[in-house]
């Protein structure tokens, strides 16, 4: 779990980069807000369609095979982008970082973590591993924010940085050879007659889990948690600079506390605690009323910088809550352990779709903002789409 976790955690690293160094991107790089925007949509296109194909390898590809395709072609991505390329070739790399980052890795992972434990642990189950993940992101973020402070100029920080992640993948890929075991060659110990059921229900089972109405709950609250995860995440770092006025580097920090330390946190300590409620549903109500609570806070603390920094800090840790378990529910809403593979695949599929228009929407708001010559509104535009969402919602 630790070391699948941890992959899991730096597949999304680099392709999200903006959520911690959004300023320092758009330096290096030479990028404007619309085009990150757009890396994020094309990374986003390439994930939900990963999500949805990930499933079907899953079912007829060798899992450690994979898991080490994953690996290889995420190092391979990464080094490329350390020449810091330009636009068309940032394109191509957000592309196979999506592709090696979801496509063959995503369900093996999930439906891994899942069979470790029974229904009544599924909360602390994907919240630990979420913390693994956040743990992971923490380290290696950390290093890159220090790694990046010994260089005067900020290009060669950000490549610095980004060949950091190319070392972590190079790691990861000797541990998955060298301790993951091959699952498959487990699954052909079982007799033959399971064996062709299992594949049965992998072909043939899609409509059917896509008919059901279990599987559209899941997709409801996924679709709904990771929109404002994904606001939460990418541009609380560069609020905190255009409104509250905070220098890049403390910036930086304040985005890796809300980013990855917090997700260690809201992985341990959400897990448990939407495992105490009686239905998990009850918790997320919970959480999803607070972020909208905090979020008109953000209102009316925008004057007083530490305590609108503290207020984020607070939405990071609801949102990471819900996201770290949100898929504890499966097995609530009626999913089989049968059917976790291309249930994964469909809920992944639309419940992830925000990948695709949030990053395009939001930095359109922040240009519109700067276009007016009020930055602030551009951000109040953001606030009140999330304030939509959670609404929405909660009332469901």
């Amino acid at each position: 779990m630790i070391i699948l976790s941890a992959i899991g955690g730096l597949n999304f690293l680099l392709p999200l980069i903006r959520f911690s160094f959004y300023d320092q991107m758009l330096v290096a790089l030479e990028l404007t807000d619309t085009q990150i925007g757009t890396l994020g949509a094309i990374h986003g296109l390439l994930s939900v369609l990963g999500y949805f194909f990930s499933g079907i390898l899953a079912g007829k590809a060798n899992v450690k095979k994979l898991l080490i395709i994953s690996c290889i072609g995420m190092a391979a991505s990464s080094l490329w982008y350390a020449t810091l390329p330009d636009y068309t070739s940032l394109i191509i790399i957000h592309i196979l970082l999506g592709f090696f980052g979801v496509t063959t890795f995503w369900t093996p992972y999930l439906k891994t973590i899942r069979n470790l434990g029974n229904h009544s642990e599924q909360g602390r189950l994907f919240g630990m591993s979420e913390a693994v993940r956040g743990v992971a992101q923490t380290l290696v973020a950390f290093l890159c924010l220090g790694v990046m402070g010994l260089f005067a100029e900020v290009t060669m920080g950000f490549r610095a940085l980004v060949l950091i992640n190319v070392a972590a993948f190079v790691i990861l890929t000797i541990l998955v050879i060298f301790f993951i075991p091959d699952f498959d060659k487990e699954k052909a110990k079982e007799s033959v007659p399971e064996k062709t059921k299992v594949e049965e229900s992998t072909s043939k089972g899609f409509i059917k889990i896509f008919l059901n109405s279990s599987t559209w709950i899941c997709i409801f609250l996924v679709f709904c948690a990771y929109t404002l995860w994904i606001t939460v995440g990418s541009y609380m770092g560069t609020y905190t600079t255009r409104v509250l006025h905070v220098s890049p580097q403390l910036s930086s920090a304040l985005s890796i506390i809300r980013s990855y330390i917090i997700v260690v946190v809201a992985g341990v300590t959400g897990g448990i605690l939407m495992d105490k409620f009686r239905y998990k549903s009850q918790g997320m109500l919970t959480a999803f009323l607070s972020i909208a609570v905090f979020g008109v806070a953000m209102y009316f603390t925008s004057s007083m910088p530490l305590l609108c920094v503290m207020v984020t800090i607070v939405i990071s840790y609801m949102a990471n809550a819900i996201k770290s378990t949100y898929w504890s529910i499966l097995g609530e809403s009626g999913i089989s352990i049968e059917d976790t593979a291309a249930a994964i695949s469909i809920i992944s599929t639309i419940g992830l779709s925000p990948d695709l228009f949030v990053p395009p929407v939001i930095s359109r708001f922040i240009e519109y903002g700067e276009r007016i010559g009020n930055v602030d509104a551009g951000f109040d535009l953001m606030i009140f789409l999330d304030h939509c969402l959670g609404a929405i919602r909660s009332y469901c």
